[in-house]
């Protein structure tokens, strides 16, 4: 089995391929006059649209204040929920939910990374430990 740096070193490898592709891929584009045509009208369009809905969202305030809310509840919900599952089975029990039609609902857990800002920091601050060479003498 591929160790945890084999895998992230070939991810970082393709991402960076990725990348390189799509940005070949928008180079085309802009150089592409009707391409570039139709993208202004879509502009102009969306901000019409926009305005639209703003218009829409004034004209009924109280339900667009109830809306949000309502998201900021659910976004909530659904933190406790998590944490509630985790705790669950952290301790070993049963994590799963049985709703109103019957259907099982189980968890699903994902691990993700993301860059230590403490090495990044260790390795700074050792490196302006370091004194540099006077070459003028």
């Amino acid at each position: 089995m591929p160790s945890l740096e084999e895998v992230h070193g070939r991810l970082r490898v393709k991402a960076r391929e990725k990348s390189e592709l799509q940005k070949a891929f928008k180079d085309e584009l802009a150089n592409n006059p009707r391409y570039q045509q139709i993208a202004e009208q879509l502009k102009v369009l969306k901000e019409e649209k926009k305005s639209i809905e703003n218009q829409v969202w004034a004209a009924s305030s109280a339900d667009a204040q109830k809306l949000d809310l309502l998201a900021l509840d659910i976004k909530s919900d659904r933190e406790m929920l998590s944490e509630l599952a985790l705790n669950m089975y952290v301790k070993g029990e049963t994590v799963q939910i049985v709703d109103e039609f019957q259907a099982r609902w189980v968890p699903k857990f994902a691990v993700t990374f993301k860059k230590d800002d403490e090495m990044q920091e260790e390795r700074s601050s050792a490196a302006a430990e370091v004194p540099e060479p006077d070459f003028a003498a």
